[in-house]
């Protein structure tokens, strides 16, 4: 069977939208999917071609499938995307359609985020950082706070005022709105989230998110250029398993204690631990056979991380990078392949970069090459 990649260097600008009154709804939109029925979705093979801008694009996926896309304002919509599956999961449709427009994805809840990668990376570890800050930052709890809310806007609408009058619902200010730069968006709508995760999402395009100084008010901040995410799990992990699991978890920081576990990370690989852990399996597909099939791959100026994440998210192959490798693996590369082995792309890629790969049990493993 013959695979075929293709991505073309996009301009990426500061995009233009033009948007404007805020409208809150409490509640979750009957527009959306959430829970099991998003889970599902994501997992739905798909046949589609599509020839045209970004934005429309986006707005077909979201109509006809019922999913929340936010597209960061520094990704350009106009970007012309040509892009063709056939029988592939939703997911790795859109993983696709982040490739070609020089994007990554973030799944924040029920939400997709299409953005730059280096917001995307630790979007969803920030979101639930803050989250989790939001409990322990103010004397009072109040549970409007944490109730899931959709909130929508209409154009020619300010950033500013869709933050500030969220904030105002729930009885906030910001001590330095200024803090949040002019812009202009077109009508938008955030699937129901809690505040913290739709503040998150919503500064995130402007490399900001918040902080809480005091009961009522906040602060914009700049968005940190690291995050980990840090939870307990009450579980009692034999040695045989905890072994295999810091082998899947490479990244992770895990320490057992008595009958639980602290782990630190990305929230991504948090919340798939947790999710393994639950069903009592390790591994849960079976292991790729790289040599089965032949792929072709046209890349332009293209990060190496986006490329290794977009062939394992093909082969659904889980990504676990050494510390060393995430140091090297945002170098841009051009590579034109044919006719290549999963192993024989593999090498091709990461040695432009100076990695190594290893394919086992449906992980790949990418470290840095000895020098």
């Amino acid at each position: 069977m013959k695979r075929v990649f293709s991505m073309r260097t996009m301009a990426v600008a500061t995009i233009l939208l033009i948007a404007g009154l805020t409208t809150t709804a409490s509640g979750q939109s009957t527009r959306w999917l959430s829970g099991a029925q998003f889970e599902a979705k994501l997992k739905a093979p798909i046949t589609s071609t599509w020839k045209q801008p970004l934005r429309d694009v986006i707005h077909s996926l979201r109509n006809n499938f019922g999913i929340c896309i936010f597209t960061d304002r520094r990704i350009d919509p106009e970007q012309s995307i040509e892009l063709q599956v056939e029988a592939l999961s939703l997911e790795q449709t859109l993983r696709r359609l982040a490739l070609m427009a020089n994007a990554d994805l973030s799944f924040i809840r029920n939400v997709i985020y299409l953005g730059p990668q280096e917001t995307t990376t630790l979007l969803a570890t920030v979101a639930e950082i803050q989250a989790q800050n939001l409990q322990t930052a103010r004397t009072t709890i109040e549970p409007a706070l944490f109730r899931s809310t959709s909130i929508s806007w209409n154009r020619p609408a300010k950033p500013g005022t869709i933050l500030a009058d969220d904030a105002d619902r729930l009885k906030l200010t910001y001590s330095n709105p200024k803090e949040i730069p002019f812009d202009l968006w077109d009508s938008g709508e955030l699937a129901a989230l809690p505040y913290a995760y739709r503040t998150t999402i919503l500064l995130a395009g402007f490399g900001k998110t918040f902080q809480f100084i005091d009961n009522s008010t906040l602060r914009v901040i700049d968005f940190p250029q690291e995050a980990t995410f840090q939870t307990t799990i009450h579980r009692k992990v034999p040695p045989s398993t905890l072994a295999r699991v810091r082998k899947q978890f490479p990244t992770l920081q895990i320490n057992i204690n008595a009958d639980k576990l602290t782990v630190q990370g990305r929230w991504e690989e948090v919340s798939q631990l947790k999710r393994l852990l639950n069903t009592g399996t390790i591994t849960t597909t079976k292991p790729a056979t790289p040599d089965s099939q032949v792929y072709t791959l046209t890349v332009e100026n293209q990060p190496v991380q986006a490329i290794i994440q977009a062939i394992a998210q093909q082969e659904k192959l889980e990504v676990n990078a050494t510390e060393r490798a995430q140091q090297l693996w945002s170098k841009r590369i051009s590579i034109e392949a044919k006719q290549l082995s999963l192993n024989e792309l593999l090498s091709t890629v990461t040695g432009q970069a100076m990695l190594t790969f290893n394919v086992a049990d449906n992980i790949l493993t990418i470290d840095a090459a000895d020098k």
